[in-house]
């Protein structure tokens, strides 16, 4: 493929650009104009295109000196490919590697300074690795190896898959039979246990953070795309969760628990229902968004996913680069809050 005639421009054509969002193997509902907007940041979508046809996509959240960052409950921002059925997969590794350096070009005309992060779909480092090779003095790119967790749906079978996941959870869904869990949930009661989760751990959730994730849960519910579900019983709900959806798989974007209900058996149940919910909606299969801290990645690796590597890429970043989900806004640092959380959080 020559780079040629290609060109590197943005975009306003939101309903063309989710389109090749869905055919793209990168693509995924953290890059669709809906869940960019519920952001409530200024957010840039770029496309490469030959003549008519569109080959990349990349979207670019920006902070408020215009540069691209990587933001909370948002992975997965790299670049995105159209594929061509008709190009042979030796081809096409070569012309992904070409298409990777020209976006690399077209980002640093427009940012100083950039931070995002990959699909794991995305597997060939190159264009960030040599940006600059030979220049020891130029900025160059840093790549930071991360983790998710990623459950395959199509051959999932519930009875079976649970003497699949490990002991304790099966033992766990058992004591949780008595609690029902139901859609729908209300958003108020969401950020009133989000809160709690934290406040166990003696972490404030200030307002700026609570707006961000009702923003996120109101416009996945309103827009179709994701599910609110909450696990409950007699003495109230224990643990609650957002899903996120694209036509590809589901993602375990946001969890919470009452601390009064943790040793309930809730948060299993939960999960285990929205497993089961994620095969029902015929998706291909569900990632867990992440298994970098202990605690929380063993309780998702417990649901017997498969681990998959993706990468943090940053450009010219303060000290910052490569924390996971670190921003250069105001908000406080997403990783910092997590990090303090316990199996409780169940993120």
């Amino acid at each position: 493929m020559s780079t040629v005639n290609l060109q590197f421009q943005p975009t306003t054509d939101y309903q063309a650009w989710d389109a090749l969002v869905d055919l793209s193997p990168q693509g995924t509902v953290f890059s669709k104009s809906a869940f960019l907007r519920s952001l409530g940041v200024n957010f840039r979508l770029y496309t490469v295109t030959n003549g008519p046809r569109t080959l990349a996509l990349i979207a670019a959240i920006e902070d408020q000196a215009g540069q691209m960052v990587r933001y909370p409950f948002t992975p997965y921002q790299g670049p995105m490919f159209v594929p061509d059925p008709q190009v042979r997969p030796r081809q096409r590794l070569l012309d992904e590697f070409r298409l990777t350096e020209f976006i690399v070009a077209g980002l640093i005309r427009n940012y100083e300074r950039m931070a995002f992060s990959l699909s794991w779909h995305c597997k060939d480092m190159r264009p960030f690795l040599w940006h600059n090779y030979h220049e020891a003095a130029a900025p160059r790119f840093t790549v930071r190896p991360q983790y998710t967790a990623v459950l395959e749906l199509s051959a999932l079978e519930p009875q079976a898959y649970l003497q699949e996941i490990r002991a304790c959870r099966r033992q766990e869904y058992k004591k949780a039979a008595s609690l029902s869990v139901s859609d729908g949930a209300d958003v108020e009661d969401f950020l009133r246990i989000y809160a709690d989760t934290f406040a166990r751990q003696s972490i404030a959730v200030d307002d700026a953070r609570i707006a961000l994730v009702r923003s996120i849960v109101e416009h996945a519910i309103d827009g179709g795309y994701g599910r609110l579900s909450q696990c409950a019983g007699p003495a109230g709900i224990a643990s609650m969760c957002l899903f996120v959806y694209d036509q590809k798989r589901a993602y375990y974007l946001l969890a919470a628990n009452d601390p009064a209900h943790r040793n309930s058996g809730a948060a299993t149940r939960l999960m285990v229902d929205n497993i089961f919910e994620a095969k029902r909606r015929g998706l291909q299969d569900l990632d867990f968004v992440g298994v970098n801290s202990p605690n929380r990645g063993d309780f998702k690796l417990s649901f017997n996913p498969q681990l998959q590597l993706y990468f943090d890429v940053g450009f010219a970043e303060p000290s910052t680069v490569g924390v996971p989900c670190a921003h250069l806004t105001a908000l406080p640092s997403l990783h910092t809050m997590l990090a303090a959380l316990k199996y409780s959080a169940a993120m």
